[in-house]
């Protein structure tokens, strides 16, 4: 889409009365402060699949997930663990924000399926089958042997469809991809990915990915990362039209009722020089940061702190989407595959 006339609504207005679901937020739990809740506050956001775990052991993530638990009874309600619809349904009445669990990364389930039934009982609600190396259901979008499932990535894709845990191939590889989204039994999700339309990194999805996770029910969430969206983004960096150029792709693609917000957006403060270095370092192939380390052009313009999720509203309001539109993407989306999920009614 083009740059359109100015909307027949209000898409502040819009962003601050529809449910808004973020299919992801990376920050971790030592920035979890007033000054985040502050930003989730300011983002308008309803409800959140939260990254409380990217690649640890079961005791590493389960302590996170308690360690989460803790923090969410000291906000007072403002923020609560969610582990149905029914908790974004409260949230949204009630002006608060329903928080959900999630990993990146199956690695806590180990090759012992009775992890993942502990795991949900503690609220485990979403998780990636990968993150960017091989463990025992996959490989990674790291590795270059590129391959698929293994006979334990099976089976634990047949016990999260009967628990519904909602699994999400961000950072997974793309033979493993498609053959997830071929063996799942109900829709999967990418949460926070980039298209190799614009940048070819294994790190993004590639059309083919895209419409066999479309044709199954799936959704997909753009990152809002400079670098996944535009080749120039690690050195000249990007804004918010740049990421509205890449919706514009998916809804061409494969429509507007397969696109969701998930930004991959974190507190800022969480971003350090060091840290960067390190995760270039392990993770060579996301294009993340450029050589310099600048840690500005992390994020597209405007779009580099939770708080500013209500400018991926305005941004596309201004490219003719409607406001019917916006609701689906804000969150109508997400929610109708977790109904499916979840065994829940919409």
């Amino acid at each position: 889409m083009s740059t359109a006339p100015a909307p027949a609504f209000d898409p502040a207005a819009l962003h601050r009365d529809s449910v808004v679901f973020n299919a992801l937020d990376c920050t971790p739990l030592n920035w979890a402060d007033e000054i985040y809740l502050g930003k989730l506050a300011a983002s308008g956001v309803t409800a959140v699949n939260h990254a409380v775990s990217i690649s640890q052991d079961y005791d590493a993530a389960a302590a996170g997930i308690a360690g989460w638990q803790r923090r969410l009874a000291e906000t007072g309600g403002r923020v609560f663990q969610a582990y149905g619809l029914a908790d974004v349904d409260r949230a949204h009445a009630e002006g608060t924000v329903a928080w959900f669990a999630g990993f990146e990364d199956s690695k806590p389930v180990g090759e012992d399926l009775w992890r993942l039934h502990a795991l949900h009982q503690m609220g485990l609600r979403f998780m990636g089958l990968t993150y960017q190396n091989r463990n025992y259901a996959a490989d990674g979008s790291g590795e270059t042997a590129n391959g698929g499932l293994s006979r334990f990535g099976r089976a634990l894709i047949k016990e999260c469809n009967a628990l519904g845990i909602a699994l999400d191939l961000s950072h997974t590889g793309e033979r493993s991809t498609l053959e997830t989204i071929a063996a799942s039994e109900k829709p999967v999700l990418v949460t926070h990915a980039g298209l190799t339309r614009f940048v070819d990194s294994p790190r993004n999805k590639s059309d083919q990915v895209v419409r066999e996770l479309a044709a199954r029910g799936g959704v997909f969430g753009l990152a809002a990362k400079s670098g996944f969206l535009s080749p120039t983004g690690l050195t000249e960096g990007a804004d918010a039209e740049v990421f509205a150029d890449n919706i514009d792709h998916l809804v061409q693609l494969v429509g507007i009722e397969h696109v969701i917000v998930g930004t991959d957006v974190g507190d800022e403060r969480k971003y350090s020089k060091a840290g960067m270095a390190r995760v270039r370092r392990l993770y060579p192939e996301i294009p993340i940061v450029g050589d310099d380390l600048n840690l500005d052009l992390i994020h597209p313009e405007g779009m580099g702190t939770p708080a500013d999720l209500p400018r991926i509203t305005e941004v596309l309001a201004r490219r003719g989407y409607s406001a019917a539109d916006l609701t689906a993407v804000l969150g109508g989306n997400l929610r109708r595959v977790l109904a499916d999920i979840w065994d829940t009614p919409q």
